[in-house]
This record gives structure tokens, C-alpha cells and sequence, in this order.
């Protein structure tokens, strides 16, 4: 089958969810207590040092939140074939009534868009429980509470220790050109459209790589694609710093504009040849790779 069905593929993907349930749910749950534990950790902190100031500690959530569920999500997307690692997985995969096209896209949206508001979904959980937590001990036991006022976007209001920290989450992980508080969203205008179509062509070209190193390496893929990519990027920061090339002025140079269209053609490049490793999966592959290159 070489044409794509959304049937089929809505059944396949069916598949996907069905094989993983239990392990995904595992891991929200475990990743949910996680995160209560950890912003435990650091309330307990912040009220060692006599002066609560639950403003700083809402960043700090929002920092470390954003900095691991970053660093969670690509590991994620790395992990594209993971789930079929396994040889009755695989067997019973490949074996599905879906087009090559159809599996894989699965498989993407699986790592890239399930697991991802999985992962979403735990921080809210836990950031939950500990409002719930820090809400009851000021109900029931009386707990004395230090509020913090602080004014963003002129709007005025106090936070406390059972603030919710989501709206400085999704400050950190949505792209710079909307600022969100726990009061709404506020478009600003500040940081240029082109500013933004860098970070999402930069963001597409590293989710291909990692897609590419995760359908490629059967161990160490995240490892092994992170040392590749860091290397290509620091190479080319260094160069372009050592010829004084700008890719930023008032907005995207000429230089920052053939980048962009570079990188989404390696993009593209990217995800043909992942797919094209993944066209040629075998029941028993090489210890290391998907792809034998010696059998080519």
C-alpha cells in the first residue's frame, strides 16, 4: 500500500496508544509526582530562608519546568522507534494493514504530540497538588502566608506560595512574541515576526535531526545526535562570529534568510532519508542501527 489512508492511519495510531497505555500513564503519573515533590522541595526552600517571596519561586518552577520538559521533549522525539524496538512489537507493527506512510507518521505524532501533552499534562497535575497541598495547610492549620505583589503588562495582583505557576510556564515555552499571564493573553510586539521564524525554522531543523538520529540508531540515539548537533552548531556560531556575519540587525539579515532556507531544506532532506530508514526496517536488525549499510 503506497497511498495514504486516514483511516487506516487513525487505526494504526489506535495501535500505537493501545501498546503503550500502560506504560504512558506510568510515566505521566510518576513524572506528576515528580514534579509535586520538587516544587515541594523548593517552597520548603524558599521558606528556610525567612522571607518567602512566592514571585521568585513561581519563576523558578517556570525555569526548571521549561528547562526539563525541553530537554524530556527531545528525548522524545528521539525516541521515535523505540516502542517497536522489541522483536514481537515489531513483528506485529510491520505486519499492520497501513501503508509504510502511515506507520511512521504514527509513530511521529506518538513521540512528538501524545507524549509531549503527556508530559504537559503531569507538570499541571503536580503543579496542581501543590496548590492543593499549600491551600489546605492554610485552611485547616492556619499557616501564616507572605503574598508577593508584582505588576506585569500594568495588571497588579498579590501571588502566594499556592499561586498556579502555568501562566510562567507557558511564558517560557511559547514562542517569544506572546507573553502569557494568569490574567490572559497579550499579544506584544516587541520581538519582530522574523525573530519568530527563526526559532520555528531552527525548532522544525532539530526535531528532523532528532527524528533522523532516533530512526537511525537503535542505542544511544539521543547521546549520539546531541554530540552531532552541538558540534554542527557551535561549528558555525564560530564561524560566523569569526567573520563578523550577523544573523539579527533590525531584523533578518541576508545571511539569516538563506539560513532559513537552508535549514529547511535540510529539513526536508532529514525526514525523507528517516523515512526512508524506516521503509527499510527488518524483523532483525543490526545491534546498533536500523539501517545495515553494508547489505545496501
Amino acid at each position: 500500500m503506497n497511498s495514504f489512508n486516514f483511516n487506516r492511519f487513525g487505526q494504526t495510531m489506535r495501535w500505537v496508544l493501545a501498546t503503550n497505555f500502560r506504560k504512558l500513564l506510568a510515566w505521566t503519573i510518576g513524572a506528576a509526582l515528580m514534579v509535586f515533590m520538587g516544587e515541594m522541595f523548593i517552597v520548603g526552600l524558599n521558606g528556610m530562608n525567612g522571607h518567602p517571596k512566592p514571585v521568585e519561586m513561581l519563576w523558578d518552577f517556570a525555569d526548571i519546568g521549561s528547562a526539563l520538559m525541553t530537554l524530556v521533549a527531545v528525548i522524545m522525539v528521539c525516541s521515535v522507534v523505540s516502542s517497536i524496538n522489541d522483536k514481537p512489537k515489531r513483528e506485529t507493527f510491520l505486519m499492520l494493514p497501513s501503508s509504510n506512510l502511515e506507520k511512521y507518521l504514527a509513530l511521529v505524532l506518538y513521540t512528538t504530540v501524545i507524549c509531549v501533552l503527556c508530559m504537559f499534562l503531569a507538570y499541571v497535575v503536580g503543579d496542581a497538588l501543590r496548590m492543593a497541598w499549600l491551600w489546605g495547610e492554610h485552611l485547616m492549620w492556619g499557616q501564616e502566608t507572605v503574598g508577593q505583589v508584582a505588576m506585569y503588562n500594568g495588571i497588579e495582583k498579590t501571588y502566594y506560595n499556592w499561586s498556579s505557576s502555568l501562566p510562567w510556564l507557558l511564558s517560557k515555552l511559547i514562542p517569544r512574541l506572546i507573553t502569557v499571564w494568569s490574567s490572559g493573553i497579550y499579544w506584544t510586539w516587541e520581538h519582530e515576526w522574523s525573530t519568530l521564524i527563526y526559532n520555528v525554522v531552527v525548532a522544525v531543523w532539530a526535531h528532523s535531526i532528532y527524528t533522523l538520529g532516533g530512526t537511525l540508531l537503535r542505542k544511544y540515539a539521543f547521546v549520539a545526535t546531541s554530540v552531532v548537533t552541538l558540534g554542527v552548531v557551535a561549528l558555525v556560531n564560530y564561524v560566523l562570529t569569526y567573520f563578523g556575519m550577523p544573523i539579527f540587525m533590525s531584523g533578518l539579515t541576508t545571511l539569516g534568510v538563506v539560513l532559513c532556507i537552508l535549514l529547511l531544506i535540510l529539513s526536508v532532506i532529514n525526514y525523507r532519508a528517516s523515512f526512508y530508514i524506516f521503509k527499510g526496517f527488518q524483523l532483525i536488525t543490526n545491534k546498533w542501527t536500523n539501517y545495515d549499510i553494508l547489505k545496501r
